[in-house]
């Protein structure tokens, strides 16, 4: 075992006007597993944040600190800016201890996405908490999970919106509204389709297919003697044998103890050598959608810095909506067991490079790691949701073209 010179933590202050900066990159990378040979490919990124404690503000009910991120990723073809404002506060832990929470929060890029997330029933509640971050005094191996209880809408610069929910045990419902574009005014009403996912892994998604109203449901089947029924309305009907395991959302987050910081953060060696860590990870099922998410963040803690984070987030897809496979009639891929047609990596690292808070003392406080130890998953987790924003837009705007494209036929 490491032996650093990590301090006990034991509260997570908050102070307006506090500001952080952080560097690191990120490397996206798609395995697509549906033809042969395999396409495949990779994006990179330079990650720049900039942090600033905004003070408290009101947020779903409540007056939690607003901490405001501005990061930009400069890649070999676009840059993006993504402002973010993430919602904290503190709050009692059974009878003894405390912990640190995250509200939710809001985002927007420079690309016209913009996405609120409000977690759902924040707090201890009795033993099933959400929107936890971290449980004080740290202690190694302290164990804790949350639901995926929260309300999020995305919309976008063409009109496009959706708005879900979703419950603690990962089911949830939704409904998107796509613009129509036309030369006429006023613009055609948008067209709207309805997604619904549920704890036996049966859902559907109900969409326009033929006109402006939904009038074709794709039903998924509860999984069966080890097969899924995909049934297109009046269509086809799809066998794919069962390629997740239920609940649809299980998580589970541990403070590590202490652990050297790893060389890929780049944290300056004035910030030390050695950091108390924090993980969290989740997995979550979308049987609509046909993904498998597994989510890993590890935070690297020193002196009340969080000095680097480390995210990965992997994606097993195996409905694909693309249109890359072709397949008649739906013009969409189903696979199953364990042959995703898809394999999509996002893996992230950001060090601490300054900081500007007021007080020597309070540079040795918990005071920034509460910040970051929410914030960097904030930031990735927006551009998870944004990836499957385009998901989305992607089976809807294929599965349509291709049933116009019968229907002239």
């Amino acid at each position: 075992m490491p032996t650093g010179t990590t301090l006990p933590v034991s509260t997570r202050p908050l102070a307006s006007g506090d500001t952080f900066t952080y560097g690191g990159s990120s490397l996206e990378t798609l395995l697509y597993r549906g033809a042969s040979p395999n396409p495949s490919g990779t994006i990179a990124y330079t990650i720049t944040q900039h942090v600033t404690d905004e003070g408290t503000a009101p947020f779903d009910g409540a007056n939690p600190y607003d901490l405001r991120t501005v990061e930009t990723d400069q890649g070999t073809n676009q840059t993006i800016t993504v402002t973010t404002d993430t919602y904290y506060n503190t709050g009692p832990f059974g009878t003894t201890q405390s912990a640190f929470y995250t509200y939710g929060y809001s985002s927007s890029d420079t690309n016209g996405q913009q996405i609120s997330d409000t977690l759902a029933s924040v707090g201890y509640n009795g033993g099933a908490p959400n929107g936890l971050i971290d449980i004080l005094p740290e202690a190694a191996q302290q164990h804790w999970t949350n639901t995926g209880a929260a309300t999020l809408t995305e919309s976008e610069s063409d009109g496009f919106r959706a708005d879900r929910t979703t419950n603690a045990d990962g089911t949830y419902s939704e409904t998107d509204s796509y613009p129509q574009g036309s030369q006429f005014t006023p613009a055609p009403s948008p067209l709207p389709a309805t997604l619904s996912d549920n704890a036996d892994g049966s859902g559907t998604y109900s969409l326009p297919l033929f006109g402006v109203t939904p009038n074709t449901t794709i039903t998924y089947s509860a999984p069966s003697s080890g097969t899924i029924t995909i049934a297109v309305s009046g269509v086809a009907t799809y066998t794919v044998g069962t390629w997740y395991s239920l609940p649809l959302y299980v998580e589970n987050d541990y403070q590590l103890g202490e652990m050297s910081i790893p060389a890929a953060c780049n944290v300056p060696s004035g910030f030390g050598t050695f950091a108390n860590a924090i993980q969290q990870g989740y997995t979550k099922v979308d049987t609509v959608l046909g993904t498998t998410e597994f989510y890993t963040e590890i935070t690297y803690v020193v002196g009340g810095y969080a000095v680097c984070v480390s995210l990965s987030d992997v994606d097993y897809v195996y409905y694909d909506y693309s249109g890359q496979g072709n397949e008649a009639p739906l013009g969409a891929s189903f696979s199953g067991g364990q042959s995703p047609l898809e394999v999509i990596t996002l893996n992230s690292t950001v060090g601490l490079s300054a900081t500007n808070v007021a007080g020597a003392a309070r540079r040795r406080t918990l005071q920034a790691g509460s910040e970051r130890v929410a914030f960097a998953r904030t930031n990735f987790q927006s551009t998870l949701e944004r990836r499957r924003l385009e998901r989305r837009h992607q089976a809807f705007l294929r599965l349509r073209a291709r049933f116009l494209e019968r229907s002239h036929r």
